[in-house]
C-alpha cells in the first residue's frame, strides 16, 4: 500500500506557523516521481574519491579561463543521491517564500502542504536529470553548495564507459563555473532572489483553490509517475504573470549557462579529451523524453535555451572583446544581457560602452 499522502493529513491549522514549503509532503511526493534504481555503492564510493581528486584542477582551470574569484577560496564538493538532491533544494528554499504568507490567511497549514507536494513532484523528476547544481540558499542568504548527484554522472558513464572521466570532469567545470558566478560576483545571488520574489508577487495562492486542489494532488502526482507528464500540475503552479518574469530573468540565465557550457567544452585542456563527444553525449540526455517534458513546463522551459543562445552569446562577446569584455556583465546588475540582447552581443557590448 503506498504511503499515505501528508496533504490530507490534519484537518485545520494551529497557531505555530507552517513553513510556506512541507519538507515532508514535499519529499514525500518526490519519493514517488524519483527514480527508484539504485547505484552501486562501490561505484559510488569510487566517484567521490574520483571527484574529490579532480576537483583543485578543475578548480584552477575554470578560474585561469573565465578570470573570476582570483581570491575566492578552493572550491568544495559533495557528491550525494537524489533525494539527497531534493533535501539540499528544499533547505535552499527555506524561508524563500515566506513573502507569500500574508496572502495565504487561515489556511496557511494546508497551503503548505499542497505547494510541498507540487515542489516534490517536480524535483523528484528532476533529480533524475541534474548531474550537478550550485545550491543557493534563497531564502536566508549567504553562500551556496556546489553538489554532484552521483547516480545520474553514474549512469550517463555507464552508457559509454570511455567518456566517464570526461563526463565528470566536464560537469565538475560547468558548476565550479556556476560557484565562481556568484561568489566572484557577490551581488548576483541577491539580484537573483530580486527576481523571485517578483515571481511569488504572481503566485496563485487563493486559499480556495488550494483546498480545492489538495485532494486532487495524490492522484495528480500518480499520474505524473504513470505518464511521463507533469501537465497535472501545471495550471496550478504558475501563473501568465510568472511566465512573464521568467521571460524577463531569460538574459541573466542565458548568460549563466552559456558562459558554464563555454568553459566546460574550453578550459579542459589536457583534463577532458573528446569534449566534443561530451557534448553530444549531454545533448542526447537533454533530448529524451522526461527532459522533453519538464522543458515544457513555463518554469523550467527555457533550460535547452539557456544553454544553446547563452553560449553562442558568450562565443560572440569572446570574439568581440574577449574575456574582459565578458567579465563586464559580473560587475553590477544594469550590466546583464537583457533577453533581446542575447541574441545580438554586439549590441549589448555597445550599450556598455556607447560610442
Amino acid at each position: 500500500m503506498a504511503d499515505a499522502s501528508p496533504v490530507a493529513a490534519g484537518s485545520g491549522d494551529h497557531d505555530d506557523p507552517a513553513p510556506l514549503i512541507d519538507e515532508q509532503a514535499a519529499l514525500w511526493a518526490a519519493r514517488i516521481t524519483s527514480s527508484s534504481r539504485r547505484s552501486d555503492p562501490v561505484a559510488s564510493a569510487r566517484l567521490r574519491a574520483e571527484v574529490l581528486t579532480d576537483l583543485p584542477a578543475i578548480d584552477a582551470a575554470a578560474r585561469a579561463w573565465t578570470r573570476l574569484g582570483a581570491d575566492l577560496p578552493p572550491t568544495d564538493v559533495r557528491v550525494i543521491g537524489r533525494l539527497a538532491w531534493v533535501r539540499a533544494n528544499l533547505a535552499g528554499m527555506r524561508g524563500a517564500f515566506e513573502p507569500l504568507a500574508d496572502r495565504l490567511s487561515g489556511q496557511r497549514r494546508i497551503a503548505s502542504r499542497v505547494l510541498g507536494a507540487q515542489v516534490g513532484a517536480l524535483l523528484g523528476l528532476l533529480s533524475g536529470k541534474v548531474l550537478g547544481q550550485y545550491v543557493l540558499p534563497l531564502g536566508t542568504g549567504g553562500g551556496g553548495e556546489l553538489v554532484v548527484v552521483g547516480p545520474n554522472v553514474l549512469e550517463l558513464g555507464e552508457e559509454d564507459a570511455q567518456l566517464a572521466v570526461d563526463v565528470r570532469r566536464t560537469v565538475l567545470l560547468h558548476e565550479v563555473t556556476h560557484r565562481l558566478q556568484f561568489d566572484g560576483a557577490p551581488w548576483l545571488a541577491g539580484h537573483l532572489r530580486s527576481i523571485l520574489d517578483r515571481y511569488l508577487e504572481h503566485a496563485r495562492l487563493d486559499p480556495a483553490a488550494l483546498l480545492e486542489s489538495a485532494p486532487r494532488l495524490p492522484e495528480a502526482i500518480a499520474q505524473v509517475k504513470a505518464s511521463g507528464t507533469i501537465q497535472p500540475l501545471v495550471d496550478i503552479v504558475l501563473s501568465p504573470e510568472q511566465v512573464d518574469v521568467l521571460a524577463e530573468a531569460q538574459g541573466l540565465m542565458s548568460l549563466l549557462e552559456g558562459h558554464g557550457n563555454a568553459v566546460m567544452f574550453d578550459a579542459g585542456g589536457d583534463l577532458v579529451s573528446d569534449p566534443d563527444a561530451v557534448r553530444e553525449a549531454l545533448a542526447a540526455r537533454r533530448g529524451d523524453v522526461t527532459s522533453k517534458i519538464l522543458t515544457a513546463v513555463a518554469g523550467l522551459e527555457t533550460k535547452r535555451r539557456q544553454y544553446r543562445e547563452g553560449e553562442a552569446f558568450v562565443r560572440e562577446v569572446l570574439d568581440l572583446g574577449g574575456v574582459e569584455a565578458l567579465n563586464r556583465a559580473f560587475e553590477q546588475p544594469e550590466n546583464l544581457p537583457h533577453g533581446d540582447e542575447v541574441d545580438d552581443a554586439a549590441a549589448w557590448l555597445a550599450r556598455l560602452d556607447p560610442a
